[in-house]
């Protein structure tokens, strides 16, 4: 946006804000001398700048990186169901319903972080033999 100061032969002030070519034209039309664009003046846009935060929050974790703490506790030394995992997360203060586990369980079995064994009473996680628990 850019503005314009001008006075007038009989002593009247006008002040006109506009794009440079709307004010080159008004211009023109006030003074019988044309109005070159070196005399409009552009007024800059304020920079505006976000407050710097002193901390940043932590990363957002979801229910893989939850289930692969509990791996690195060895909470899977032993088998366990996925109402185990339920469980064990809701202790520590992550409430997932058992259809939102299910999904990390498997993708954590396909990475071979974990293994997956078929039982009578469904599928039990456990960590697999390769892996060493210390």
């Amino acid at each position: 946006m850019a503005k314009a100061h001008f006075v007038l032969p009989d002593g009247t002030k006008i002040d006109i804000e506009g794009s440079a070519d709307e004010i080159s034209l008004l211009l023109g039309r006030f003074s019988k001398a044309p109005v070159r664009q070196d005399d409009v003046v552009r007024k800059e846009k304020p920079v505006i700048q976000r407050a710097k935060t002193a901390t940043r929050k932590a990363p957002r974790q979801g229910p893989i990186s939850l289930i692969a703490d509990l791996v690195d506790e060895n909470f899977f030394k032993a088998k366990r169901s996925i109402s185990d995992v339920r469980r064990k997360l809701e202790e520590a203060g992550h409430i997932y319903p058992i259809v939102q586990l299910s999904t990390p369980l498997l993708r954590l079995t396909r990475r071979r972080v974990l293994r997956r064994i078929k039982e009578k009473s469904g599928w039990v996680e456990l960590l697999p033999e390769n892996r060493t628990v210390t």
